[in-house]
């Protein structure tokens, strides 16, 4: 982050002030987790997502492999499910984790290109500008809070886990997270009251920025912006909110490959068949496409008055166009008319008419087919290696073949 210069007595204080807001304005920088981070140099040279990501593996995998190595659960058959054959673990640690710190490249960049394209390109007022950085300030206040990152530790922290779940409590499957006497074994301390909280945090972590981005978008369609209902983005020059709101689907992915572990060791070990888990799968896929696009919709009142104003002002411009045209060239007037050929009033209509249709297409509700599959892509990838290891080879070609002809 680049500092800010000092300004000096004789300058506007505000402007200075404004600018760094817009410039600095980040979704990952900021709060006690991120200063954290700095102390202990993991976020340098930044973002050192290896880095951060290896420091996280050693606290979260490494100790669950060494406790379960010394325990003699890590492979081998002295237990049903030795840590090494877990599908849940790679799910978390292995997949989950690492998507977790990686989103930050995906998604914070394109978050400051919004914030950044609000300010510049005149889509807001300059009289609302003010109250736009205004927004931007309290928002960076809410991000970095201090009370909302501790009750978010507090709550990851509890020992929360599935105990409903077989692999937890059947005393005939023996896991390398209990012990002999049907309690949790030191690997299974360490997973629920380290690795899991750990992982839990840093979810919750990206829970809550999300939330704070939608409230941002919330407070900028509150504004008098100045959107242009022929712009051929067909949202009114909007369509770059949607690119960077699409990225967040990474955190989809995360939370899907938590889930596929979780249904990997159900069909592997407990019996349930690939049937059983397609209703779940489609129903969180479903959840992740609607939480990602839902913020979305708080661009529709914008765009639905947009359009109402657009069609208005094009409609009358086009009554009076079209009626000049039609008592210039296909009536007879004083005898007199000249040749179309090479006349640009034609031209001029199709570009009246072109952009009429643009205006008529504008979307209020700014979601396509297109950013819905991404989303649900990207959500049901790791569900759907579940699908792939768990179906029989010759089932997978027998399939393909039958698509294909």
């Amino acid at each position: 982050m680049k500092p800010v210069r000092p300004v000096s007595s004789d300058s506007r204080v505000d402007v200075p002030s404004e600018s760094s807001i817009v410039k600095n304005f980040s979704l990952v920088l900021g709060g006690p987790f991120y200063a954290l981070l700095r102390r202990l140099k993991l976020v340098e040279p930044a973002p050192n997502i290896r880095g951060r990501i290896a420091m996280l593996l050693i606290l979260t995998w490494v100790p669950l492999a060494c406790l379960s190595a010394l325990e003699g659960v890590l492979f081998g058959h002295n237990v049903s499910l030795p840590l090494l054959y877990d599908f849940s673990i790679y799910g978390r640690f292995f997949l989950a984790l690492p998507l977790i710190i990686i989103a930050e490249v995906v998604i914070d960049p394109k978050i400051r290109h919004v914030v950044t394209t609000f300010d510049e390109s005149g889509l807001i007022g300059t009289a609302a500008l003010a109250r736009y950085h205004s927004a931007l300030e309290r928002i960076s206040r809410l991000r970095d809070s201090g009370m909302a990152e501790l009750l978010l530790l507090v709550f990851a922290s509890l020992p929360i886990f599935m105990l409903d779940q077989e692999e937890w409590i059947s005393q005939q499957f023996t896991t390398w997270h209990g012990n002999t006497s049907g309690g949790l074994s030191g690997a299974g301390y360490w997973f629920v009251f380290v690795s899991s909280p750990i992982l839990r945090f840093l979810l919750l972590r990206w829970l809550w920025r999300y939330f704070v981005w939608s409230l941002l978008l919330f407070h900028v369609m509150k504004l008098d912006l100045n959107l242009t209902p022929a712009h051929p983005d067909l949202l009114g020059g909007l369509g770059f909110v949607l690119d960077a709101q699409r990225h967040f689907g990474i955190l989809s992915a995360a939370i899907g490959s938590i889930l596929a572990g979780q249904f990997g060791n159900s069909v592997a070990y407990f019996g349930d068949t690939l049937g059983s888990t397609k209703v779940p799968m489609i129903a969180f896929v479903l959840i992740a496409v609607f939480i990602v696009l839902c913020p979305l919709t708080l661009l529709s009142p914008k765009l639905s008055a947009l359009r109402r104003a657009g069609l208005a002002r094009y409609s009358q411009l086009a009554r009076q166009l079209t009626k000049s045209f039609d008592a210039k060239w296909t009536q007879d007037g004083n005898g007199t008319r000249e040749t179309i050929l090479g006349s640009p009033d034609p031209s001029s209509v199709a570009d009246l008419v072109s952009s009429y249709n643009v205006v008529r297409d504008l979307k209020i509700v700014p979601i396509d087919r297109k950013l819905v599959l991404q989303v649900a892509a990207e959500a049901a990838a790791p569900l759907a290696i579940v699908w792939l290891v768990a179906t029989p080879a010759e089932r997978i070609v027998a399939n393909l073949i039958k698509m294909l002809f």
